[in-house]
């Protein structure tokens, strides 16, 4: 696999030296308006913030290992709930208003079941957070907090022209740098890469590809994931699914 790069540059006099195609005329001029732009793709009715449905995600590792797991998201109460069948039982996890909950074949979990899964509150916590903010993309971009960039890059990205935003967060939401490659055409977002150090070269990229309607709402279906430093393979989620309810319903 060619590994995908972006000859960042910043502005739209450069778009010529590293995109095939120009953008549409009255494209975006700014970070913001580009992620404005990669939402109403992805999201044009503005269905994401009263979002409460069932997303099917098959999750596969080099390993060999592949679980499936069903993910309840209620986004205006920042409700979840996780269920996956496990050698131990059907694994259920959440959290519905204030509480956390996990069970284990129908039981509570352990002391060893806690620890090995992350069954206490944080960790539920941790991927509550981690499954609403990375199937909510791009639309959890205008979360408070979230920092675009004014100016766009321009560049390509798995061999296809991308325009690039840069999001940075403030201190309390988050200390990671992300790139956000988006369709030089139509702002479909292609993928995304995050560093904790970039100096270092450190953390992770994301590519995309497919896309399933789920409800209005247009979301990427495959998501593999690899390392930034030496493109090392980590995994791949795919969006094989969904069902129950409408926003708000």
């Amino acid at each position: 696999m060619t590994r995908p790069t972006c000859t960042a540059t910043i502005g739209a006099l450069l778009l010529a030296a590293c995109a095939t195609e120009q953008p549409p005329a009255g494209s975006p001029s700014t970070g913001p308006e580009l992620v404005d732009a990669a939402i109403a793709y992805h999201d044009p009715n503005g269905q994401w913030p009263s979002f409460r449905h069932t997303l099917v995600i098959e999750q596969s590792r080099p390993d060999g290992s592949v679980r499936t797991a069903d993910i309840r998201m209620d986004i205006r109460r920042g409700g979840y709930r996780y269920e996956e069948d496990t050698a131990g039982g059907l694994l259920v996890k959440g959290i519905d208003g204030q509480d956390c909950f996990a069970t284990v074949g129908g039981q509570p979990p352990t002391a060893e079941q806690v620890e090995a899964l992350r069954l206490d509150c944080p960790g539920i916590e941790r991927m509550r957070d981690y499954y609403l903010y990375l199937w909510g993309l791009p639309m959890k971009l205008r979360d408070p907090g979230t920092n675009i960039d004014p100016d766009i890059g321009d560049g390509e990205f798995d061999g296809q022209p991308a325009r690039v935003a840069k999001v940075t967060y403030d201190p309390e939401v988050g200390s990671d740098l992300w790139y956000f490659y988006f369709d030089a055409n139509t702002y479909r977002m292609i993928g995304y890469r995050f560093h904790h150090d970039e100096a270092a070269g450190d953390g992770e990229y994301i590519l995309l590809s497919g896309e399933r309607q789920v409800l209005d709402m247009k979301i990427p279906v495959e998501r593999r994931w690899f390392m930034n430093a030496d493109d090392r393979y980590l995994g791949t989620d795919v969006l094989v699914d969904d069902f129950g309810g409408s926003p708000g319903g």
